[in-house]
């Protein structure tokens, strides 16, 4: 008996000595070393970098660096995101016992009212499409089209990293969720598995806001001994609104980061927009801009263009020329429009009949929303008044 328990104290010492049973514990790994290039005084740390379709993910320090210890070789995609930057992604190859060091991902700091979404075939294989669609505020349509062609944001067509970059946004607090098309014409709604927070069991993105700019001007008109506390000035489809002065000045806080449209409208008058540039200064003294008063029978509608998503060819139907029969809104300084080519488009109509009536904008030819810049309105259709 001693000697059998002895030659089993003896084998197992052997055993463990030689190093055989640890080694069958370790898991080999692939370590992926990378690092994080944020702008000049910008921090890079607590930027979170995650491995796509998988659960992997890490931190970047005050360096910009982060490391992921990755289970199997293959081909990833790292994704970073960051409150104070838009997302930045890059690839790497990695292989079990070897070290990878991946291209820096650079990333670019966010800009004022808008954001950068990108979705991708690795985390959701089955997709053949993506849409981002907004859960609080909800946008007017309330989803857009994301992009692997190149354009809208997408750095690069074809590689299943589907994009889409949305300018003019309410700042503060985005929630929203992604859209899947499937190959068998059915669709899923998704969160982002790349978010920067998560509220309401949605996906979260900060829209940054600035510090505020102001536009200060007059109106004038071609009639005398006007009151303009009736003229609403907006931007930023109705998010921000203020009402002029009786003797029509204004001293308007903005909040953007390059070109605005100033949106006039009051019952009695045309409506106007005109653009303004914030991307260099902080005060912007607008010209002296001239409203043109409402004559009999004469119905005017503007577009503006960088308010919504994929604008192409729109037109304007509404009650006063019959449902069926959209008519053509023109950016080309005719038709009513003031200026070619400002991203406005334009209709003025005459000889209608006075009274009210409803209307909607078909943006392009799938999508219908109402004027955000309305006199007023119902839960479907603007509602503009014709003397």
């Amino acid at each position: 008996m001693k000697k059998a328990f002895l030659t089993v104290f003896i084998i197992l010492t052997a055993v463990f000595s030689s190093g055989c049973i640890q080694e069958s514990l370790v898991i080999p790994v692939a370590i992926v070393k990378g690092k994080v290039v944020v702008p000049p005084g910008q921090i890079s740390r607590g930027v979170k970098i995650t491995v796509a379709g998988t659960s992997y993910s890490a931190y970047a320090d005050d360096r910009g660096e982060y490391s992921i210890e990755l289970r199997k070789s293959g081909r990833y995609l790292l994704v970073a995101r960051g409150r104070s930057f838009d997302v930045g992604y890059t690839w790497v190859d990695a292989e079990t016992e070897k070290t990878a060091t991946p291209p820096d991902i650079s990333l670019s700091t966010k800009i004022v009212g808008e954001a950068l979404w990108i979705a991708s075939i690795v985390d959701f294989p089955q997709a053949t499409a993506f849409n981002l669609v907004s859960v609080s505020p909800v946008w007017s349509p309330d989803k857009v089209k994301m992009y692997d062609d190149g354009s809208h944001g997408d750095l690069l067509a074809n590689d299943g990293i589907y994009s889409v970059r949305l300018t003019n946004l309410t700042t503060g607090s985005q929630q929203y969720k992604f859209e899947l098309s499937k190959a068998d014409g059915s669709t899923e709604t998704k969160s982002d598995p790349h978010q920067e927070y998560t509220r309401n069991s949605n996906s979260e993105i900060y829209i940054l806001e600035s510090t505020v700019k102001l536009a200060r001007g007059y109106v004038t008109s071609d009639l005398n001994s006007v009151n303009y506390s009736e003229v609403k000035l907006a931007t930023k489809k109705g998010s921000r609104s203020m009402y002029l002065d009786s003797d029509g000045g204004y001293s308007f806080a903005m909040e953007g980061n390059g070109r605005e449209y100033l949106v006039f409208r009051s019952s009695n008058f045309n409506i106007r927009a005109i653009p303004i540039d914030l991307s260099t200064v902080t005060l912007y003294e607008v010209p002296l801009t001239t409203l043109s008063a409402k004559k009999g029978g004469e119905l005017k509608v503007i577009l503006v263009a960088s308010d919504f998503v994929d604008v192409s060819n729109p037109t304007v139907v509404g009650s006063f020329k019959g449902w069926s029969n959209p008519q053509q809104l023109y950016d080309d300084g005719t038709n009513g429009d003031e200026v070619a080519g400002d991203g406005v488009y334009t209709r003025l109509f005459t000889g209608i009949a006075p009274g009210y009536y409803q209307y909607a904008f078909n943006i392009n030819s799938e999508n219908q929303v109402k004027d955000p810049y309305q006199e007023s309105g119902d839960e479907t259709y603007s509602i503009i008044g014709v003397k």
